[in-house]
Parts: C-alpha cells; structure tokens; sequence
C-alpha cells in the first residue's frame, strides 16, 4: 500500500490560525501561545504581511535571558524577523527537509502571500511516522520497545 504524501496545508486545514502584532508586548504572545497550546506565532503587521515568528525560545531567550520585562517588550524586538516560510502546497518532505536544513521547529505557510496557518516539527514527523507505519505495517519492527511506540503512533 502506498500512500499519497499529505500537504502542510491538509494538515493545518482544519486549524484557526492565531498570530500577533509587532507592537504587542512578548507577554501578549505568551498569553495567546499558553491559552492556545501552541509553541510559536505568526508576527502580522498592519497591513497583513508577515514579518516575522515568535516562538517561546525567542521569548526565554532574547527577552527573560535579557533581563527584558515582558510586559514593556514589543514582540518586533525579539522575534525572529523575515521568517523562512512553506508554500501551501508544499508536502510534509519538504517541510521537514526546510526545518532541518534551517534548524527551526515551526514553520507558517503561505499561499498567495498570506500566512494561512504554521505546522510544527511535531506534527511533522507525527505525520510521517504514521505513513511510514501505514505502508510498512510492523514488519520492520525489531524490538518490543519499536513496537510499543508504534502502536502509539497508530492509535
């Protein structure tokens, strides 16, 4: 059985996409990331153009790190300006091979110049793991431990 490698967007399609401006302060971000379960943000400007991410190791690091107040810092201070970005049809092979080769773990995806949505290494690899196991079945499964996982992954 082989099957067909899935879009970042089929993955997100279902998911509201949340994102903050660069005048917000980092604390707003840290609200919306920790009420949302969500690791990074898209950073919009007033126009609707991307401009950047925020991520919760931006924050940690470039502002509690930096003895910086979340609360009087704006995001356009310590997120990560000019971010690499996935096309919508791109499939979950690219998007994983662009995280890699970029070492990031959160990607937004953009079609006709919007940011449609952000997929997560997690989801990724999520992803990917359970195609692999779909086509290869547990065949290739050596161990009691490889097994264990990969009925979880199937679950």
């Amino acid at each position: 059985m082989n099957t067909k490698l899935k879009t970042v967007s089929q993955i997100i399609r279902k998911r509201r996409l949340f994102c903050v401006s660069p005048d917000d302060m980092a604390r707003q971000a840290c609200k919306v990331m920790t009420n949302r379960k969500v690791g990074a943000l898209p950073v919009i400007d007033d126009n609707g153009t991307l401009v950047g991410v925020i991520s919760e190791r931006d924050i940690v690091r470039r502002c509690i790190g930096g003895k910086r107040n979340t609360v009087r810092t704006p995001i356009r201070e310590v997120m990560t300006p000019d971010p690499i970005v996935a096309k919508s049809d791109d499939t979950i092979v690219v998007a994983i091979a662009v995280m890699m080769q970029n070492n990031i773990r959160h990607l937004p995806i953009v079609e006709n110049g919007v940011v449609t949505g952000m997929i997560c290494i997690r989801e990724v690899i999520t992803e990917l793991s359970t195609m692999a196991v779909k086509n290869f079945g547990m065949a290739g499964l050596t161990s009691e431990t490889e097994l264990r996982f990969a009925e979880r992954v199937t679950i």
